[in-house]
């Protein structure tokens, strides 16, 4: 799926005005998505630096995906994927190998695919101290170093 501008622009156009204020605030847009979210808040006259009104009531916020730390250090960005399903076959093989991990913005793909995509869809984590061996990892299973015998053969 490629993300256009205005693929964009009709989708924050259904968006209320708290939603897509919070998501231009988030800081989570790639620039295009950013720029996007801007005109749209310009066009409804919405000052980007002044809090959204309430015009609706508050979602219950779902319990945090993730955690306040892993062992070594600051959590890190390993790889990003389109469907959830991708992303916690990676997270549960660096588990198997001893690497801790987590998956961010799985829920996002139940909401809206293409917010999820300029956001840049679902990322695995793990801590920096770990990151080289994560991707040695990731870059294994890439290869198919992990597949099955008749995986590999086609059959």
């Amino acid at each position: 799926m490629d993300i256009t501008a205005q693929s964009l622009a009709e989708n924050f156009e259904r968006l209320n005005d708290e939603a897509l204020l919070e998501l231009f605030r988030s800081g989570d847009l790639t620039d295009l998505a950013r720029g996007v979210a801007a005109a749209e808040l310009r066009k409804r006259g919405i000052d980007r630096a002044k809090p959204a009104t309430a015009t609706v009531a508050p979602v219950p916020e779902a319990p945090p995906e993730i955690p306040e730390t892993l062992p070594g250090g600051d959590l890190v960005a390993l790889a990003h994927f389109f469907t959830p399903i991708d992303a916690y076959l990676l997270k549960d093989r660096l588990e198997m190998e001893g690497v801790p991990a987590i998956v961010a913005d799985a829920n996002m793909i139940q909401t809206n695919q293409l917010l999820n995509l300029a956001i840049g869809g679902v990322r695995v984590l793990v801590s920096e101290t770990q990151f080289e061996r994560a991707s040695e990892i990731a870059a294994a299973v890439q290869r198919g170093d992990y597949a099955l015998k008749d995986q590999a053969d086609g059959n």
